[in-house]
Order: C-alpha cells, then sequence, then structure tokens
C-alpha cells in the first residue's frame, strides 16, 4: 500500500502544474549574498520533531536575519521515510521569506521512501526553487548552472554557481566508502564553463557547491593556514576524478562548498589559487557526536570582480571571516585597476580638471585612488596637510584637497584610500622605537579626524587605508628589535583602524632591493610580520615592483613576487597586490608601454589586482603626451599594445661647447606623430632621456653635465615611441675639432 502511495504521489507531482515563474539571480547593489545550509538530517518521528523545528526555525532567523539573495543546500536534506514532509517542511523557510534557492543531494538523502527523481519533480512545483536537470545523459539528479547577472546588463553572466550530484556510495564496495564525481558530470563542466566564456566573451567567475569533499580536502586540512574548525578526518571518496583539476584548467571556478563533515568549517586556498570550503551543519538530529554550534555559510560576491568575503554565521555570532580574490592569471590579460595620486599634482585643481582627470582613468579600467599623506611632516619639521586638520593651524594648502578628491571620486564612481600621516624622518632611519610608535598614534588621530569630517557624506567612496610607511628589505630588519618595532608600529594602526571602521581595508606598499638582500630571506620577513599583526580578512599587501626605481630588474619580477605570494597565503584572507612603477626613475619620466605591460603580465600569476604608481603623473592625457594614455586604451580592449613603428630618426645634431658642457641640438622628423621623446647616448651608454609634452610638444636641445673634460666622446640620439620602439640613431661626437 506504501509502495501505491508512492506512485499516486509522483503522478501528481508530475502531472502538477508550476504556476511560479522562476526567480531571476541578479545584482542589486555592489554584492550578492549566498547563504548555504547544509546537513539538515530532518528525520521523521516524534522522538525528532523537535529537532526537526529547530532546524526549520534556524534557517528562517538566519534568512531573514542575513537577507541572502540565494540559498543553496548542500545535501543530507531529508534523510528517512515520510520524506515528502520532510521536504515540505525544510523548503518552508525559503517560501516564507521569498528567497530563491538550490539544493545538491548527500549521500544521504537516498535512504528515504523518495528517489532524487521524484525529488526533482516535487521541487519543480516549489515555488522559488531554481534546481533543475541541466542535462538527463549525466549521472546524477540536480546537475546544473544557475548565473548570476548584472541589471546594467542583463544578457552578460557577472557570476556563475555550478551544483553537482556528489552521490552516494559506490557500487563497488572495494572502491571506498564514498562515491565521486563521475567523468559525465566533469565534461558537462567543461562544456558549460566554455560557452559560458565564449557567450561573455571572458572566464566568467564561478563557485562550485556539492555535499561530498573531493581528496583534495583532506591535503588542504593539513594546511598551517586554515581558517575555522577541522576537528575530524575528511571523509572523502578514495578516488580522485579530476574534478578540481579540472576547475584549475578552465580558471573559472574560485570557490568550492561543501558539507557533509560535521565538525568541519574550515576555509581555505592553497597557495592563492582555488578556495576549498565546509559550511557550517544546520541539522539537529546528529549522526555522530558533534561539536559545533548550528548555522550557515554566508557567502557575498562582488560585482564585476573576481572576489567573495565569506563567515560562518550561528544564531549566536559571526565569526572566521575570510575574504578571496583570484589571481589575475585567470584573466586573458592584466590591466591595472588603481593609480595613486600626489599632492602637488591636484593642489591647483578644479572639480573640471578632476572629473577630466578621472573620466580617463575610468577609460583605462581604473576603480581606485590612493591619495595621501594628509599629513605630512617634513625634514624642517613643518607639517603640512590636506585637510583642515587640527595638527595644523590652518590648512596649508589653502583648499581642502581630501574633500575635492573624494568628493569628485563619488561623482566618477572610485573608491578611495587615503594615506595617514607620514614623517620624512623615517628615510634617515635616525629614530627610536618610541618615535615610530608616536608617529602611528599621530595616524590613528589623523583616522579619525578624516572619519569625522567625510565618512558619512562619502560613505564607501571613502574605501580604505593606506599605510604610507614604505618598509624595505634593509639588513636591520634581520635583526629581532627591529622586526618586533615594524610589528608593534602596524599593530597601533591596525587595531585602531579596524575597530572604528572595520569594512575599511588596510593597504601598505612595500619595497625591495636586490643589491641589499634576497627574495627568500624578505619573504621570511614578512611571514614573521603576518603571524604577529592584527591584518584582518580584505586588508591588502601591494609591493611595489621596484622595476621602475631600479630596485628590481624586470625579469626578477617572479623571484620576488613568487616567495611574497605565499607568505601571503600564510594570513587567511589577506590580499596580494602589485604596485606597478610606471616610470623610469634615473630620469624620472614615463616608462615604455610595453615595459609597464610586461611587469604587469610578469606579476599577475602572483597577485589578484595591480595598482600603478602612477598612471596619473606618468600616462595621464592631462599630464603627458596623450599618445601613451590611447596606447594603453588599446591595450585595455585588445590584450595587446597597437603596433606603432619605430618613428623617424632626428637629423642635423650639432654640438657646441656651452659653459663648458656639451651642448646638442638636433632637427626634429618633419613626422613627430609617434615621437614620445629621445634618448641620448654617450659612448654607447644611456645618458639622458627627454620626452615630448602634451600636445605632442617636442624638444630639441639637451646640456650633458656630466661630461669628462678633455675626453673625447661619440654622442648618439634617437627617438622612440610610447611603446619603446627606437628609431636609427643619428650621430656626431665631441669636441667636433
Amino acid at each position: 500500500m506504501k509502495s501505491i502511495k508512492l506512485i499516486f504521489l509522483f503522478i501528481a507531482l508530475v502531472l502538477s502544474k508550476n504556476a511560479y515563474t522562476q526567480p531571476v539571480l541578479q545584482f542589486n547593489k555592489e554584492t550578492f549574498r549566498i547563504m548555504q545550509f547544509t546537513d539538515l538530517h530532518w528525520i521523521k518521528g516524534n522522538e525528532y520533531k523537535a529537532y526537526n523545528d529547530s532546524t526549520v526555525s534556524l534557517m528562517e532567523r538566519l534568512i531573514r536575519s542575513e537577507q541572502p539573495d540565494l540559498v543553496i543546500i548542500t545535501g543530507d536534506i531529508v534523510v528517512s521515510g515520510g520524506a515528502i514532509e520532510g521536504w515540505r517542511q525544510v523548503t518552508q523557510p525559503m517560501i516564507n521569506t521569498k528567497t530563491p534557492f538550490a539544493v545538491t543531494f548527500g549521500n544521504h538523502d537516498v535512504e528515504t521512501d523518495m528517489n532524487k527523481a521524484q525529488v526533482m519533480e516535487f521541487l519543480k512545483t516549489t515555488p522559488y526553487n531554481l534546481t533543475y536537470d541541466a542535462d538527463k545523459h549525466i549521472d546524477g539528479n540536480g546537475n546544473c548552472t544557475l548565473s548570476i547577472r548584472s541589471p546594467e546588463d542583463e544578457t552578460k553572466d557577472n557570476w556563475i554557481i555550478y551544483l553537482f550530484d556528489s552521490h552516494s556510495y559506490p557500487e563497488d564496495k572495494t572502491s571506498g566508502t564514498y562515491d565521486w564525481i563521475k567523468n559525465s558530470q566533469i565534461q558537462w563542466y567543461r562544456q558549460q564553463s566554455e560557452a559560458f566564456t565564449r557567450k561573455n566573451g571572458r572566464i566568467v567567475p564561478s563557485l562550485a557547491f556539492f555535499h561530498i569533499p573531493t581528496p583534495e580536502y583532506e591535503m588542504a586540512r593539513h594546511l598551517n593556514y586554515t581558517l575555522g574548525n577541522k576537528s575530524e578526518q575528511v571523509s572523502s571518496p578514495n578516488l580522485n576524478s579530476g574534478l578540481i583539476g579540472a576547475f584549475i584548467e578552465n580558471k573559472d571556478v574560485a570557490g568550492v562548498f561543501v558539507g557533509h563533515d560535521h565538525n568541519n568549517d574550515y576555509i581555505v586556498a592553497p597557495e592563492g589559487k582555488i578556495c576549498f570550503a565546509y559550511g557550517r551543519k544546520t541539522g539537529y538530529a546528529p549522526a555522530y557526536k558533534e561539536i559545533l554550534e548550528r548555522g550557515a555559510r554566508v557567502i557575498d560576491l562582488y560585482k564585476n570582480e573576481r572576489k567573495f568575503d565569506t563567515y560562518i554565521r550561528t544564531w549566536s555570532e559571526k565569526f572566521f571571516r575570510y575574504t578571496f580574490e583570484q589571481k589575475l592569471s585567470t584573466d586573458p590579460y592584466p590591466i591595472s585597476q588603481g593609480t595613486f595620486i600626489q599632492e602637488h599634482l591636484v593642489a591647483d585643481w578644479d572639480d573640471e580638471q578632476w572629473q577630466k582627470e578621472l573620466k580617463a582613468l575610468k577609460e583605462a579600467g581604473m576603480q581606485y585612488l590612493i591619495f595621501g599623506p594628509t599629513l605630512h611632516t617634513g625634514k624642517d619639521n613643518v607639517v603640512k596637510s590636506l585637510y583642515p586638520s587640527g595638527f595644523t593651524t590652518h590648512n596649508t594648502n589653502k583648499k581642502d584637497l581630501v574633500e575635492r578628491c573624494l568628493y569628485n571620486a563619488q561623482k566618477a564612481g572610485f573608491k578611495v584610500f587615503l594615506g595617514l600621516n607620514f614623517n620624512e624622518r623615517w628615510w634617515s632611519g635616525d629614530y627610536s622605537e618610541e618615535w615610530l610608535l608616536n608617529q602611528m598614534e599621530i595616524g590613528n588621530r589623523v583616522a579619525d579626524e578624516l572619519i569625522e569630517k567625510y565618512k558619512k557624506q562619502y560613505g564607501k567612496t571613502m574605501y580604505g587605508w593606506y599605510w604610507v610607511w614604505e618598509v624595505a628589505n634593509i639588513n636591520q630588519l634581520s635583526q629581532e628589535k627591529y622586526k618586533e618595532a615594524l610589528v608593534n608600529a602596524l599593530n597601533i594602526n591596525l587595531k585602531h583602524l579596524h575597530s572604528v571602521t572595520p569594512e575599511m581595508p588596510f593597504m601598505l606598499c612595500p619595497f625591495m632591493n636586490y643589491r641589499i638582500g634576497n627574495a627568500k630571506e624578505y619573504a621570511r620577513l614578512w611571514e614573521y610580520v603576518f603571524t604577529k599583526t592584527y591584518f584582518q580578512p580584505g586588508d591588502i599587501f601591494a609591493p611595489q615592483d621596484c622595476v621602475g626605481a631600479g630596485g628590481l630588474k624586470l625579469e626578477m619580477i617572479p623571484e620576488w613576487f613568487g616567495p611574497l605570494s605565499h607568505a601571503v597565503t600564510l594570513k587567511p584572507g589577506l590580499l596580494f597586490w602589485s604596485d606597478a612603477e610606471t616610470f623610469d626613475q634615473q630620469f624620472w619620466t614615463s616608462a615604455p608601454l610595453n615595459r609597464f605591460v610586461e611587469q604587469m603580465k610578469l606579476a599577475s600569476p602572483y597577485v589578484s589586482k595591480i595598482i600603478t604608481f602612477a598612471y596619473s603623473h606618468y600616462y595621464s592625457p592631462n599630464i603627458v603626451n596623450e599618445q601613451y594614455h590611447h596606447a594603453y586604451l588599446h591595450y585595455s580592449k585588445n590584450g595587446q599594445l597597437p603596433e606603432i613603428p619605430p618613428p623617424a630618426p632626428v637629423s642635423g645634431l650639432v654640438i657646441e661647447k656651452k659653459k663648458d658642457q656639451p651642448y646638442l641640438k638636433w632637427k626634429v622628423p618633419y613626422d613627430a606623430t609617434n615621437v614620445a621623446g629621445y634618448y641620448i647616448y654617450r659612448d654607447g651608454m644611456l645618458v639622458g632621456n627627454i620626452q615630448s609634452g602634451m600636445k605632442n610638444k617636442q624638444r630639441s636641445e639637451f646640456i650633458d653635465k656630466k661630461t669628462l673634460d678633455g675626453q673625447k666622446h661619440l654622442y648618439e640620439i634617437s627617438t622612440y615611441s610610447c611603446i619603446g620602439t627606437e628609431s636609427s640613431k643619428c650621430k656626431a661626437e665631441y669636441p667636433n675639432e
């Protein structure tokens, strides 16, 4: 009789009309929130009623509290007879709160009086359900994709969610206790991933959800930088079917979220490549001895970024907050997303000039500005501020430059990191730890002033803090007392800033010089610092790539950034960016774009974002020759620099003696369209770099102030383009008698 009733139930479900419009998933703000429930373990029976009611009550309370845009339940949901009653009860919280949801099946979900196909038919009739069978020809039930879109362009996918059936137990018992995700599912995933890439013209960031963890979880459990509870061995299949390898090869899946092991809720990203996470067990009926308070995992996806925040949420608290951002190697080519902009450049700007500059930066794909220091003490101990400050008797710039920056950034849609204080005595090294710690306290008071003056009005535009004090790999930092002083200094700012503005990330940009140390020693220094400092998830470690200043040779970037990337992974949730230098410090000129692009490409396997020092100063069409900006725009849209042939060479080089120094004059090429500047060589050595100005204004003279009297020299001059192509050289000897 029982089986006959189930047959009638199944027929009724199949014939039932689905009167519900399927919800559309899209970003309605900057983030999209997912709540993961797992292992509900609903069991029929009077002795389990209180457990079941508590589970469902907790689910609804957490949904109402956290307001997710999507709920995903990752298996072991209804695990006994009377399954239809259980499914109706566990889906009620989403119906009551009108929250879209989807499910994946666990191994215990087959131990009921409804098979998975029947559950799928039930779900078709359930309001707000998004689970479906994407392909009937692959193994399992409920394998599907969910697209999260942006309201600005509903034809494009912003994020993709992959749901997999991880099955239950293998038919061949010699293969281990738990089944695995099958090859047919993996090939289906690859096809879907490639189709989404073709459709969107880019790799779409994605997450994957299923029940039984893969063998990689057990390997990850033994890493010393996991965050969360790892209180039991991972119960995974013996066989590794290659799903994670497929994710890494296709470069789209940033995070994998599972259930199954009730005493684990850890999260970890081995070497920052892909994030492995457990949900928090939600159900109240224990399958074995459990130690964790019931709850859920919350995941906040960022629009137009490969980044998410996540934390565990129980009814009593939130904890284990973590931030993950995919490496830039996921992108077909790297671009910069931000720039420093300094006081001397903007001191006289009005709003029109600000908007003109921000428009150019937005064209180039920028979204971050780093502005500061907002309080500066010179070598003469004169204190200057970029805003009306209690540290100065008057605003020494006469204008509130911080206000102008924030106002215009908000209008243009930029996020601003504000630099705190800086004292030029830092560079001398002649100070005590007491002096340094006092400077950090001043920084906290500067932050308090900035918060009081601007945070309420400018909200998320006032996005983060920049720690202006640049740390190098100096020999002193190999000594314990200097390392501890650095730790203590950072912690004074970190503790205070995270207390008063927990939502604002803290960023620092140290530098290195290969002549005074090596990459592994420098990485060990930062490993030490990270273990002792209060960096929180979402804070940013963004070392300068040091190519412009000469601290590193271009080809050294992987040698130094590789060990630093590993050091960053040891601090869960800390982000690793690169601060790419766009200048040539020998002459304080703009770096050719071919060098800048190569800097980004060499750093991209290790970092998740690139900012610059400084696009506004060295590539802006409002500041320098507009060729740089136009060529970079071509790169940012096409992934390659434009083909610019070597420009026409100079002619008529004449060298005269002027104030006992060689004075070089030459004729500018008739067609100087592609001329970004002139290289001057003396005896084969580069001694000068004269760049064209705005509107391609050309200069045609040079004084060599470092030549040696009484010697004969060969001078050569060439023209070069913004992408680094160079003309033939025009030559002349000096003295020429």
